[in-house]
């Protein structure tokens, strides 16, 4: 079986397989477009979402430090260290028993 074609027609089969082989690749181009797209969008989201977190993170920490310092400044004020406490319960014991001789005698 032989297959005579014009030239015209030899011309129009290629132009038809190139317009096919075009448009599939198109098509598998934009598919591939779109799912790069769409990755793209989600790792922005979560680049975003995580920022969030950093900063709100980073805000908990700057209040736990500053309750931290708040605590460190009237820590002096409201509480007498163990060893100063020692130190006045010897005297007034001292002074107690000075008292207890004085009366005794």
């Amino acid at each position: 079986m032989i297959l005579e074609l014009e030239a015209y027609q030899v011309i129009g089969i290629l132009l038809t397989i190139a317009g096919s082989v075009w448009g599939a690749g198109k098509a598998f181009f934009a598919r591939f477009d779109a799912a790069l797209r769409e990755r793209d969008d989600s790792l922005e989201q979560a680049i975003t979402n995580l920022s969030e977190q950093m900063q709100k993170q980073t805000d908990e920490v700057r209040k736990v430090e500053k309750d931290l310092l708040l605590l460190k400044a009237e820590l002096p004020e409201k509480y007498l260290p163990r060893a100063d406490f020692n130190r006045t319960f010897t005297v007034v014991e001292a002074k107690l028993d000075r008292l207890y001789e004085l009366i005794k005698t």
